[in-house]
């Protein structure tokens, strides 16, 4: 797949989308620049990317739709919008291929600081610059809501299971015992603890 038929594939999808979320993807060359993907790479990522979202640009609602058909046993509504928040990067109700491949280059090919700062606008479910424990049992318990009652068969997750869960990892990271982090003191403490890292980025990856 050429540079060429690359845009031109892009090109042609831009007449199905209601005008106000038209858009052509940027050249192969300048997607290039701002992740850390290959040409081929880049191409066969926008491949599978179309032939889930042919539209070129998917809202909140589709994001659901896909999510769902891979995770069927599970109840995706709250984890993917919290996913869809981060990816759509300029508030547009949508996000496009640029926005998907950003995002997957920084958890992929991202340093540990990309990751982390992107983890925190994850968890951040606000946009307030913090996080406290509520914050955090919300994203524990959507993915756990996500992944579905049947990957737990060993141990059934009730309401105290998650809220164990995370109260263990809030007081690891609340290390001030002040009752919010902020990005500075996430960073921080994060990166001087690569067993809490290595739990997050678990965490976060996940479903992703």
């Amino acid at each position: 797949m050429s540079m060429e038929s690359f845009e031109q594939d892009a090109a042609d999808d831009s007449t199905i989308l209601p005008v106000e979320i038209r858009k052509v993807p940027k050249s192969l060359e300048e997607i290039v620049r701002i992740t850390k993907f290959s040409k081929s790479e880049i191409r066969l990522l926008y491949k599978g990317f179309k032939q889930e979202c042919p539209n070129g640009a998917v809202t909140e609602r589709e994001f659901q739709t896909i999510y769902s058909h891979f995770f069927p046993h599970g109840n995706c509504q709250n984890y993917t919008s919290f996913l869809f928040r981060v990816l759509d990067r300029r508030k547009r109700m949508y996000f496009t291929f640029e926005d998907y491949i950003q995002t997957l280059s920084i958890l992929v090919r991202g340093s540990i600081k990309e990751k982390l700062h992107w983890i925190f606008r994850f968890y951040d479910i606000y946009d307030d610059g913090k996080l406290t424990k509520q914050t955090l049992e919300t994203i524990v318990r959507s993915l756990y809501d996500l992944l579905g009652p049947n990957i737990f068969v060993h141990q059934p997750v009730t309401d105290e299971t998650i809220q164990k869960h995370s109260t263990i990892l809030f007081e690891k990271l609340d290390r001030h015992h002040s009752g919010s982090i902020n990005l500075d003191d996430f960073m921080k403490y994060c990166l001087r603890n690569e067993q809490l890292v290595n739990e997050i980025e678990l965490l976060s990856s996940t479903a992703v």
